[in-house]
């Protein structure tokens, strides 16, 4: 009797299993393969994207190549208890310095435009200078920065307002000033982005 029990269980249970596999294999969607030279809507069209690179880079062509000429030169208005009388043709060759805290007005280095608080003491000789400059209170799209080099030695350009292009080490150029100041730059890193936009090559990645 025990033994008819058992089988008539297992009997059971083995129909429910089998039951319960062809449910899930009916559940189970079977997606079709897309067949050769089909048509995807979900897959990026490479040659629509393209000609969406072409077509704006043509019709921002003239104005990056405007303010890229307009990148070459800049110049800073200033006011304040400081004095200033130095000449540059890259930080490698300078000659003066700057000492004492002012407010400008800037058309500055990578479309700095703004005003700021700048507050230095600077000098340099040929390759060789010192700089304390904080730059902060800043306005528009104008950088803070510090340059914390209060020993005179060579100029070096691994200093992070260089490499972040808050300032430019290469700048060829002048400021003279006593509670009034000015101090205009020109830029050969410009120069060159200038030049090899005409010919479609984005040297500083800046275009629009």
């Amino acid at each position: 009797m025990k033994k008819k029990l058992l089988l008539i269980v297992f009997t059971a249970a083995s129909l429910f299993l089998a039951a319960s596999g062809v449910d899930a294999a009916d559940e189970t969607v079977v997606q079709p393969a897309r067949k050769a030279g089909g048509f995807d809507r979900t897959r990026p069209n490479n040659f629509t994207e393209t000609m969406k690179k072409l077509g704006r880079y043509l019709l921002l062509y003239i104005p990056n190549r405007v303010v890229d000429a307009t990148d070459i030169i800049t110049m800073d208005f200033s006011m304040g208890g400081a004095f200033a009388a130095e000449v540059q043709a890259t930080r490698y060759f300078q000659l003066g310095g700057s000492y004492g805290e002012t407010y400008f007005l800037a058309k500055d280095y990578a479309r700095q435009y703004g005003t700021g608080h700048k507050a230095t003491k600077r000098f340099g000789f040929f390759f060789m200078e010192k700089d304390v400059t904080f730059v902060d209170a800043t306005s528009g799209t104008v950088n803070e920065y510090v340059i914390d080099f209060p020993q005179f030695s060579t100029a070096d350009y691994h200093l992070d307002a260089f490499r972040d292009n808050d300032v430019d080490f290469w700048k060829i150029g002048c400021r003279v000033g006593w509670f009034l100041g000015i101090g205009v730059g020109i830029h050969p890193v410009e120069i060159a982005d200038f030049i090899t936009g005409i010919f479609w090559l984005d040297f500083l990645g800046d275009d629009f």
